[in-house]
C-alpha cells in the first residue's frame, strides 16, 4: 500500500467514525431552539427569520423526502451529520498538507505515523469538541456552513500545491462559487476569504513591507465588493437606492456590472490575460452562488404560513437581509444597549468600556468557550465556567504547542492559520458586539476558531514527536516514539473527549421538545388563540404544525413577533391551513405606525357579554353588574424616565376585546405575568396553558380539574392531529437519556402543573387522598431519581405528602434534602441566600423530625458561613429560643453544642 492510498483511507476513517458517532447520537426528532423554525421553514420552502439560510433549506427539503429515517426531523438532522463529518475529513486534509509544507511528503513509516497520525488525533479533537458536535446533531446552519469553511481552505491549499498547472486556477472558480453558494447557508465562509487570499499572496509574490500592504489593500477591497458589495449592495441597487439614496440609475448599475463582467471574460480571453479572467469569473460565480436568494422573495409571494419579514419584493428583501428587525450593534461603544433594564444593569459591573470588552465580551464570551472545548467544562448550565479535571487542559496545551510549532517551522502558512484563528474568533467577538445577558450560549458563533485549534491540537502532537526525537534519537527514527506519543494523544484527546461530552452530546431518545409541544398543544380547545413567549415555545410548535400536521387549528401568536407590523398583518389577514384569522381591530393602514406608547397605569375593561356569562356561570357580582372584566393595565418597559407600553401588550389587549369571548384564548405557562397585561387573576390552568376566563382567582383555584386529569393522568398510545385528552412523557423515566438546563427547567413547568391540581383537590375539594394520588402520578412520570427537583420544591411535596397521611414518602424525601444539605453544611460552603439554600432547608428538615440538637448546629454554621448578610444574627436568636423552648419541653436538656 502507497502512503498516498494510506492518506486517503485515513481521511475517509475520520469521515466515517465522525458520520458513525453523530448518527448515533442523533435526536430522534425535533429539538428547541431555531432548528424547529428551520424544518418547518425547509419542509415547505417557508422564509424563516432574517437573514435567511435559502440554499440549507434547499438541501434540508431534499433530505426530507429521502426515506432515511421515519421521521423526518432525523432526516433533516442528517444534513448537519453528513456536513460535520465531511469537515472532519477535510480538516484532516488540510492539516496534513499544512504540516508536509514544512517536512516533506512521508517517505517511510516514520513520517507516515507523524503526520497522517497527528492529523487525525487533529481532527477527532474536532469531532468530539464539545460545540462542533452540539451543531453537528441539529438541523442548524453550522454543519453545513462549516463544511463550506473547510472545503475552500482545502482548494486553496490544492490551489496551492498545483498553482503552476494549466487549468489550476479552476480551484480558485470552484472557491468562488463555493463562497457565493455558502452566503446561502451563513456568512461565515465569506471569512475563509483573508486566508485564501493571503495563501494565493504568498505563492505567487516574495515577501516585502511594501507588497504585503498593497496586497492589504486589494484584499480589502474584494472582501467589499463581496461583502456588503454584492451581498447588501447588489439588491438595494436594483431597488434603485444607494447610501439611502434613489435613483432609477441606480438599477442599472448591477445589471450593467454583470453584462460587463461577462464581455470583460470574453476579451480576457482574446487577451490571455490571465488575472483579469479569474477575477472576473470570480465576480459572476460568486454572483451565480449568491442567486439561492432568489428563492426567498419567490416564497414570499407565495404567502406560506411563515413568512417572516414578508420579504416580497426588493424594499423588504433589503431589510430582511440587514436584519433590520434586530437593530445594529455600533463598533466603538461596547455598552451600548442602555434601552433593556436587565442588561443596562449589568454595565454598572464595569469600570469602563475596555473592562467590559476584556472580561465579557472577549473573557466570558470567547475566551471561556475556548477552554469549554479544550480544557472541559464545568457543567450543563447557563454561565457553567471551565473545569480543568474534564480534559486536564491537555487539548489546550497541545494547540498552544502546535500554533508555535507551525509559525517556527513556516511562519508563511503559520500567518495564515492565525489570521483564520483571529477572524473566526476575536474579529466575530469584536463585531458581535454582544450585551449581558444573552438569553442563551453563544459559543457555536466561534466554530471556525475551535476548527483552526484542533488543527493545531494535531501540529502540536508532532511538535512533542520532533522533539523527543531531537533531543533523544537525533541519528535514528525508532518507531517507538511517534507510536507511544501518538498513543498518548489518543487516548488523553480524543478519546477523553468522548469520555467526558458523550453523555451530554447524545441527544438519542430526547423527545421532550416534540412532546411538550404536542402536550401545549393539546391543552387548547379547537379554534384557540396561543399566546407563546419565544423560540422554545413556538419553533417546535411550528414544527408540529407545519410538518406533521398537528392541531392547525391553533393560531399561535409569539409575542416577540408581535411587535412587529408584517407579522400583525399575516395573524390579521391570513388563514394557514384554514386556521381562522386572528381577530383585531386595528386597520391595516396604521400597522406599520405601530411603536411603543408613553403610559401610566390604567383602569381597562374588557365587556362581558350576558351570553358568555351564562356559559361560564360567572357568579362574581362584581363582574355580573357592570357586565365587564376591570384590570389594571400597567406599563412593561421603561427608557429612561419614560415609561411605555409595548405594542404587544396593544396587541394582546385588542386581540382579547376584539375576540369578544368567541374563541378560546390562552396563554402558554412559558409567558411571564408581565404579559398577560395585568389579567393574570383570570387564567384557569388547563394542561400547559392558562386560558382566559371571566372568573378571578388563586392560581391553583382557577383551573379545571376534570381537563387537567384527563391530560395528566391518560396514557395515549399514539399522537392525534386533532384535540385528544392525554399528554406524552417519552424518554422522561429513562435515566440515560440526556435532559439540558432548558429541558429541566420545563420539568418544572410541569410539575408545577401537577401540584397545582393538587392544591385544588386540597384546598377546594378537601380530599388530600386526591392531592397524594396527583403527587404519585407526578413521580411516576417524571421520577426524581431521572429529574431531579429542587430541594425546596422536594421540601413542599414531602410535607403535602405528610398532610395526606403518607408517613413514609415524607421520611423518605426529608432523608434525601438531608443527605444532599448536610456535606455542604459540614464543609461551610458559602451559597446563595435564596429560596434553595441548603442550610435553611436543612434547620427545616431537622425541626420537622424533631432533631433539635442537630438544627442548632445547623444554626451554628449559618452564623458562622453569613455573619456578614444583615438580619442572620437576630434570625438565628430567635431560632435558637424557639429551638431550646423545644428542647425543654421535650426533656432532653437545653445545653447548646459547641
Amino acid at each position: 500500500m502507497t502512503y498516498h492510498r494510506l492518506h486517503r483511507i485515513l481521511a475517509a476513517a475520520v469521515g466515517l467514525v465522525s458520520l458513525a458517532i453523530y448518527v448515533v447520537s442523533l435526536p430522534p426528532t425535533v429539538v428547541f431552539w431555531d432548528v424547529g423554525e428551520f424544518m418547518a421553514a425547509a419542509y415547505s420552502l417557508q422564509v424563516p427569520h432574517p437573514p435567511g439560510a435559502p440554499l440549507f433549506l434547499l438541501v434540508a427539503h431534499l433530505f426530507s423526502n429521502i426515506p432515511l429515517s421515519q421521521d423526518i426531523a432525523v432526516r433533516m438532522h442528517m444534513v448537519s451529520a453528513l456536513a460535520s463529518a465531511g469537515t472532519v475529513m477535510f480538516l484532516y486534509l488540510i492539516s496534513v498538507r499544512f504540516i508536509t509544507m514544512w517536512r516533506g511528503r512521508p517517505t517511510n513509516v516514520y513520517d507516515a505515523l507523524v503526520v497522517f497520525g497527528s492529523s487525525a488525533i487533529g481532527a477527532l479533537s474536532l469531532t468530539f469538541s464539545r460545540t462542533f458536535w452540539f451543531n453537528a446533531v441539529e438541523a442548524e446552519v453550522y454543519g453545513l456552513s462549516m463544511l463550506f469553511v473547510s472545503s475552500v481552505l482545502w482548494l486553496a491549499l490544492r490551489w496551492y500545491e498545483r498553482a503552476d498547472w494549466a487549468r489550476g486556477d479552476v480551484y480558485l472558480l470552484m472557491i468562488a462559487y463555493l463562497i457565493g453558494l455558502s452566503v446561502g447557508v451563513h456568512l461565515l465562509a465569506v471569512l475563509t476569504l483573508f486566508s485564501v487570499m493571503l495563501i494565493v499572496y504568498f505563492r505567487l509574490y516574495e515577501f516585502s513591507v511594501k507588497g504585503f500592504i498593497k496586497f492589504g489593500l486589494v484584499a480589502v477591497l474584494i472582501f467589499g465588493v463581496i461583502y456588503p458589495g454584492i451581498v447588501k449592495w447588489v439588491p438595494s441597487l436594483l431597488d434603485g437606492e444607494l447610501m439611502g439614496e434613489r435613483h432609477v440609475i441606480f438599477q442599472i448599475i448591477p445589471i450593467a456590472a454583470i453584462l460587463g463582467a461577462v464581455y470583460g471574460v470574453h476579451r480576457s480571453i482574446q487577451r490571455n490575460d490571465r488575472i483579469l479572467n479569474v477575477a472576473l469569473l470570480s465576480f459572476l460565480l460568486i454572483v451565480l452562488g449568491y442567486s439561492t436568494y432568489t428563492m426567498v422573495i419567490i416564497r414570499a409571494n407565495a404567502n406560506p404560513p411563515m413568512n417572516e419579514n414578508n420579504p416580497h419584493n426588493l424594499e423588504r428583501l433589503i431589510s430582511y437581509l440587514n436584519r433590520e428587525q434586530y437593530g445594529t450593534a455600533p463598533l466603538m461603544n461596547r455598552r451600548w444597549n442602555v434601552t433593556e433594564p436587565e442588561q443596562a444593569a449589568a454595565h454598572q459591573n464595569y469600570t469602563s468600556d475596555w473592562d467590559y470588552f476584556w472580561r465579557y465580551q472577549l473573557g466570558h464570551m470567547y475566551f471561556r468557550y475556548l477552554g469549554w472545548n479544550f480544557v472541559g467544562q464545568e457543567g450543563d448550565w447557563k454561565e457553567a465556567g471551565v473545569d480543568l479535571s474534564k480534559l486536564y487542559g491537555i487539548p489546550l496545551l497541545l494547540g498552544l504547542i502546535g500554533a508555535f510549532h507551525h509559525w517556527s517551522r513556516d511562519w508563511k502558512m503559520g500567518f495564515v492559520s492565525v489570521i483564520f484563528f483571529l477572524l473566526m474568533g476575536i474579529v466575530l467577538v469584536v463585531y458581535f458586539n454582544m450585551q449581558e445577558p444573552q438569553p442563551r450560549e453563544r459559543d457555536y458563533f466561534y466554530v471556525g476558531s475551535f476548527f483552526v485549534f484542533a488543527m493545531w491540537i494535531g501540529m502540536g502532537i508532532v511538535a512533542v514527536i520532533d522533539e523527543i526525537k531531537e533531543r533523544f534519537f537525533s541519528s535514528s527514527q525508532p518507531l517507538a516514539i511517534p507510536a507511544g506519543v501518538l498513543a498518548a494523544a489518543f487516548l488523553f484527546v480524543p478519546v477523553n473527549m468522548l469520555r467526558v461530552n458523550f453523555h451530554e452530546q447524545n441527544r438519542s431518545g430526547n423527545y421532550v421538545a416534540w412532546d411538550y409541544s404536542y402536550n401545549l398543544l393539546q391543552s387548547c380547545d379547537e379554534d384557540a388563540i396561543l399566546f407563546t413567549n419565544g423560540d422554545n415555545d413556538t419553533f417546535p410548535l411550528w414544527y408540529l404544525q407545519d410538518v406533521e400536521g398537528i392541531r392547525r387549528d391553533i393560531r399561535i401568536v409569539n409575542l416577540s413577533l408581535l411587535n412587529t407590523d408584517w407579522y400583525i398583518s399575516q395573524l390579521k389577514n391570513l388563514e394557514p391551513y384554514g386556521a381562522k384569522k386572528v381577530p383585531i381591530s386595528i386597520p391595516d393602514n396604521r400597522l406599520p405606525s405601530l411603536g411603543p406608547i408613553p403610559w401610566q397605569a390604567q383602569v381597562r375593561e374588557i365587556p362581558l357579554p350576558k351570553p358568555v356569562i351564562d356559559r361560564y356561570g360567572v357568579k362574581d357580582t362584581s363582574l355580573t353588574n357592570r357586565g365587564a372584566i376591570h384590570f389594571t393595565l400597567a406599563p412593561t418597559i421603561s427608557m429612561g424616565q419614560y415609561s411605555l407600553l409595548r405594542v404587544q401588550d396593544i396587541l394582546v389587549y385588542d386581540i382579547m376585546r376584539t375576540n369578544n369571548w368567541e374563541r378560546p384564548i390562552y396563554f402558554a405557562m412559558t409567558v411571564s405575568d408581565d404579559s398577560k397585561i395585568g389579567l393574570r387573576d383570570y387564567m384557569q390552568l388547563e394542561g400547559l396553558a392558562f386560558r382566559f376566563v371571566p372568573r378571578r382567582g388563586a392560581y391553583w383555584q382557577n383551573l379545571l380539574p376534570e381537563k387537567m386529569r384527563a391530560n395528566y393522568f391518560t396514557d395515549i398510545e399514539k399522537p392525534s392531529k386533532t384535540y385528544q385528552a392525554g399528554f406524552l412523557w417519552r424518554g422522561l423515566q429513562d435515566s440515560s437519556v440526556y435532559l439540558d438546563e432548558d429541558a429541566r427547567r420545563l420539568m418544572a413547568n410541569y410539575r408545577q402543573a401537577f401540584l397545582s391540581l393538587g392544591y385544588y383537590y386540597a384546598n377546594v375539594e378537601r380530599q388530600a387522598g386526591k392531592f397524594a394520588e396527583v403527587l404519585d402520578r407526578m413521580e411516576e412520570v417524571i421520577p426524581r431519581r431521572v429529574i431531579p427537583m429542587g430541594p425546596s420544591m422536594m421540601f413542599d411535596i414531602a410535607n403535602y405528602y405528610r398532610m395526606a397521611g403518607r408517613n413514609e414518602m415524607y421520611q423518605t424525601m426529608m432523608n434525601e434534602i438531608i443527605a444532599e444539605a448536610e456535606p455542604i453544611v459540614a464543609r461551610r460552603e458559602r451559597r446563595p441566600v435564596v429560596q434553595d439554600n441548603p442550610y435553611v432547608l436543612l434547620l427545616q428538615a431537622y425541626e420537622n423530625l424533631g432533631r433539635y440538637q442537630d438544627a442548632l448546629g445547623v444554626l451554628d454554621a449559618l452564623r458562622e458561613v453569613y455573619s456578614m448578610e444583615q438580619g442572620v444574627d437576630q434570625f438565628v436568636n430567635e431560632r435558637k429560643a424557639a429551638l431550646q423552648s423545644l428542647l425543654a419541653d421535650s426533656g432532653r436538656g437545653t445545653v447548646l453544642p459547641k
